[in-house]
């Protein structure tokens, strides 16, 4: 008999409830335990196989509040969008684009205008992505070198890379690699990114020596950190 792995049910909410969709994600794996997600609006459980539906209902049930909650929450995330006159993050700052059509293809940022001219309004984005890696490039090489200067913590090389769901790592041969993207974030929220990815260059872990290292050199890094899980979403995803 072939098991279908992904499994979807429908729980009908009461009251004023809007939420009545709920994906089962069911795994054969070595999957002990069971986790509620929301994904892209859409709430999510994934567990282990033999868990029955009755039990998934009565969580479902005694969470519907947090993944209402979640959901709003996700709502409310401010949408990165290029376009026109649409306010884009950058160092901490909110900017405006200003898109035009142009003979040469050039962005230029003054005061809290940021010009985009396109051959081809179409290449907007790209045109965008290409001012920004190199602005990375010239303020997060900046900071990595003074940075590291200063809490005495050597790195071997620095890489900037486009992921869509990390915002650096490092190595066991303390080669650090960062999102390009940080350069969309507030400045201390990106300083924390680099004390956090050159402390793993002293201890390769998340354990509480890790994090008191982290806290030696970033005494405000769980407020980054809160900030950083709760508005980098989007701009990851950018």
């Amino acid at each position: 008999m072939k098991i279908n792995l992904k499994k979807v049910f429908r729980v009908l909410s009461s009251g004023n409830s809007e939420i009545n969709d709920v994906k089962i994600v069911r795994s054969t794996k070595r999957l002990k335990t069971l986790s509620l997600q929301i994904r892209n609006g859409v709430p999510v459980i994934y567990c282990p196989i033999y868990i029955k539906d009755s039990y998934l209902r009565s969580i479902i049930k005694k969470k519907q509040l947090w993944i209402k909650k979640k959901i709003n929450e996700e709502k409310d995330r401010e949408k990165i969008l290029v376009k026109h006159k649409s306010i884009f993050p950058f160092l901490g700052r909110k900017i405006t684009l200003l898109i035009s059509a142009c003979k040469k293809n050039k962005v230029l940022l003054k005061n809290n205008g940021l010009f985009v001219y396109c051959t081809d309004l179409k290449c907007a984005k790209k045109n965008l992505v290409e001012w920004l890696k190199l602005e990375a490039k010239k303020y997060l090489v900046t900071r990595v070198l003074l940075i590291s200067s200063k809490i005495k913590i050597s790195f071997k090389s620095l890489n900037l890379k486009s992921y869509r769901a990390i915002w650096g790592s490092c190595n066991s041969r303390s080669e650090i690699c960062l999102n390009w993207k940080l350069v969309m974030l507030p400045k201390n929220v990106i300083d924390y990114v680099i004390v956090h990815e050159l402390c793993h260059i002293i201890e390769p872990n998340h354990s509480k020596s890790f994090w008191s290292l982290v806290k030696k050199y970033d005494s405000k890094y769980i407020e980054n950190k809160n900030w950083l899980k709760k508005n980098g979403t989007e701009i990851i995803k950018f």
